[in-house]
């Protein structure tokens, strides 16, 4: 519920309970003017609670400017001939310019007296909530020069076991000297880059972690003794849960025995159906429960997280067989990956997103492959000579040297297909290469994987979340009412207006590192506050980018000299209602002590 309504709900209880109450008293003498001090008394009182603002025109002119120092502004640049008034937010500034008037929030620049027209902002600009706080006070921007350091980050904070973790961003080096780049975990430095003198270059660190649970990388740039920059990257690293696959196959074989060994020694279930003669199989059962395979139901392919098929076995499954696989990926979002060879190509409902075409040559050919996710190319391998036409909504996943589509995904309904004409992946591990052989069939079975959906999300809205500093989460969930706790302590939610099932909360961080929340009974979700000391350069920059936006809104290229007019909201002085609520008390005080 609003904030607002909140508290009109309550002055308004308040009210009928103080007028019943008057209405109780014995003594009826002054009962119409105890009332009214009653009604007076709670209106000032919500008036004092509530931040009441009313639309004004304030006169821009040289008369009511004022200035605002922020961190990186230039004292050259300080003209007051005009006006003295200097006010600041920072105590560091304060210390370096005793001028500057200290001020606790900005809010206080939209109650000065006499009222500010005009604001010139100097420096790094102010954060988001700081803005806001200024009530669409104008504002005439000083930009500082973009500052030296990490001004732009990214990396996928949320992996599971055997995914890479990613680091981008940009760095500006404004010293005459090289800055180095360096990723580093668990003391050991993992990768690094070098960043110019004097240039504005982008990095791209990664590395595989080797642990689960929750960890903190450093992102370190430094030059020759100097360490420029020394920030936290928390990862949390989830252990993978083991997939159930079905493998359907016209026959023994050595491409499925590999890879069901292969699936079998990195903890997957594995069900093998392979066809003897017609109607007749043989089974095999790997950390599942044995079970009939001779018939495809759809009880018996929900337990499976994806089935695996050549694309010729899936055309002779029967009429019920098919329907039931085809509901079950369409509908309940089992994964499917289809495997076809260099002849396949027909309308058949796996293939439709997939159409393969031949390549001219006398036969197979040799190839390395260029993986998704990989940064070098694989080993070579014994290709057919077959590759899949690009259509719309298919994501490309494994690509010849020439850049031909080899393995491809789509969502499939529900569900999710992977197709591929790759068919010898097994002479990879003939010859020893395990590597290539993880990382395709790894690629694959986590694209086509079922999807199980998360109870809730949660996701922090603010930028950097740091210590003593106003952090916005918000969280996705089915729940009507949902209760949560931030380190053990209730938090309160409000409703984003439109999204029946977006909460958002706001917290203060009381200490650095991870923080703990919880929904109700739920499993607890882990996020990070950072030291108030990192990631200045990042904070300054994205208050240069919320400043400039917030500027731009304003006509700032006009004269100040000249008399403009700008409507703004203006808020009512608190002390108005201080004064109502203090007479309104002392005559209900004076009148039940004095009168006779």
């Amino acid at each position: 519920m609003n904030w607002t309504y909140i508290v009109l709900l309550i002055c308004l209880v308040l009210a009928v309970f103080a007028i019943w109450r008057e209405i109780q008293r014995e003594s009826k003498r002054n009962l119409a003017l105890r009332v009214v001090a009653v009604l007076v008394a709670i209106a000032g009182l919500a008036c004092i609670i509530l931040p009441l603002t009313y639309e004004g025109d304030i006169s821009l002119n040289e008369k009511n400017q004022a200035f605002l120092l922020t961190e990186g502004y230039s004292a050259d640049s300080l003209n007051t001939a005009a006006n003295p008034r200097i006010y600041t937010l920072s105590k560091t500034i304060k210390k370096d310019y005793p001028k500057a008037i200290l001020l606790s929030s900005a809010e206080e620049l939209t109650q000065a007296k006499p009222a500010i027209g005009s604001l010139q902002v100097l420096g790094y600009g102010l954060n988001e909530d700081e803005l806001a706080q200024l009530h669409n006070l104008p504002v005439k921007f000083h930009p500082a020069k973009v500052p030296a350091g990490i001004n732009s980050i990214s990396w996928n904070a949320q992996l599971k076991t055997g995914e890479k973790l990613i680091v981008q961003g940009s760095f500006t080096n404004a010293s005459s000297k090289a800055v180095k780049v360096s990723l580093k975990g668990l003391g050991t430095t993992l990768d690094s880059a070098f960043i110019q003198a004097n240039t504005t270059s982008v990095f791209d660190l990664n590395a595989t972690p080797r642990h689960t649970g929750r960890a903190v990388y450093r992102l370190i740039g430094t030059s020759y003794a100097d360490t420029l920059a020394n920030e936290s990257i928390p990862v949390t690293v989830d252990g993978i849960k083991p997939l159930k696959v079905l493998m359907l196959a016209g026959a023994p074989n050595f491409e499925d025995k590999f890879l069901k060994n292969w699936l079998t020694a990195n903890g997957y279930g594995v069900a093998v159906r392979s066809a003897i003669s017609k109607d007749k199989f043989s089974q095999e059962f790997v950390n599942v429960d044995q079970q009939s395979l001779a018939r495809l139901t759809t009880g018996l392919v929900d337990k499976f997280d994806i089935v695996l098929s050549d694309l010729d076995v899936l055309k002779t499954l029967n009429a019920s067989e098919s329907a039931a696989l085809k509901q079950e990926v369409l509908q309940k979002g089992v994964g499917i990956i289809v495997r076809a060879d260099s002849t396949a190509h027909s309308n058949f409902w796996l293939q439709q997103n997939f159409p393969v075409n031949k390549v001219s040559t006398a036969g197979q050919v040799v190839s390395s492959l260029k993986i998704q996710g990989q940064d070098a190319a694989s080993a070579k391998l014994l290709l057919d000579p077959a590759y899949i036409t690009p259509q719309n909504y298919t994501q490309p996943l494994v690509t010849d040297q020439q850049n031909r589509i080899l393995a491809s995904s789509s969502l499939a309904g529900s569900g999710k297909e992977v197709f591929t004409v790759l068919n010898a992946t097994r002479d990879w591990m003939l010859s020893g290469d395990e590597t290539d052989y993880t990382a395709l069939w790894s690629l694959l079975i986590t694209k086509a994987a079922k999807h199980t959906p998360a109870p809730e999300q949660w996701a922090i809205v603010s930028n950097v979340p740091s210590v003593n500093t106003h952090t916005k989460l918000q969280l996705e969930t089915s729940a009507s009412q949902p209760v949560i706790k931030i380190n053990q302590s209730p938090v309160s939610l409000a409703r984003q207006a439109g999204l029946p099932f977006a909460w958002q909360a706001g917290y203060w961080p009381q200490h650095a590192g991870w923080q703990q929340v919880q929904q109700g009974t739920g499993a607890a979700q882990w996020w990070f506050a950072y030291p108030q000391n990192e990631w200045m350069a990042l904070k300054y920059s994205q208050a240069l980018r919320d400043t400039r936006k917030y500027a731009s809104v304003f006509d700032n290229q006009q004269s100040v000299t000249k008399q403009i007019h700008q409507k703004v909201q203006i808020p009512v002085s608190k002390i108005y209602f201080y004064v109502l609520l203090l007479a309104a008390c002392t005559y209900l005080w004076a009148e039940a002590k004095f009168a006779s």
